[in-house]
């Protein structure tokens, strides 16, 4: 199973038995966080965890932090709808001395508009404010 956080929501997929290639589908993977750019400055990373859940125990297997700033690299559409927006790949990495990550997530992230909302930005404009709101409290942090 997969827990993926943003600031302080997390979610959890559910646990895929009797694979070590786990395929979710959409309905038990796609999360939604709010984002509010008053919090831009504590927004961090996106984080998943990959475990690999038995009977007695989980066992970890890796994890990806990924910063605001590669959120949509290599000109990724902004919108989670929009047909140019498609799942990309990050390898695991382990952050636990004795533990050897090895293999990969498949991710897609994308911008949603709540409900009965005017947007009165468009999602490259929220996401650069993000960004540079980011940025700022990173340069203007107390030595």
């Amino acid at each position: 199973f997969v827990t993926v956080s943003v600031l302080p929501n997390r979610h959890q997929t559910p646990v895929a038995k009797r694979t070590l290639n786990p395929t979710y589908a959409p309905k038990d993977a796609t999360f939604d966080f709010p984002i509010y750019l008053s919090l831009a400055d504590r927004l961090g990373a996106l984080e998943l965890v990959i475990w690999d859940k038995d009977m007695l125990k989980k066992d970890y297997i890796g994890e990806v932090a990924l910063p605001l700033d590669d959120w949509f690299a290599n000109d990724r559409a902004f919108g989670f709808n929009e047909p140019a927006n498609v799942p990309f790949t990050v390898n695991l990495v382990s952050t636990r001395t004795n533990t050897r990550a090895s293999g990969s997530v498949e991710l897609k992230l994308g911008f949603v508009s709540p409900p009965q909302t005017t947007n009165l930005l468009e999602f490259p404009e929220v996401y650069e404010e993000l960004v540079r709101r980011a940025r700022r409290s990173l340069v203007s942090a107390p030595p």
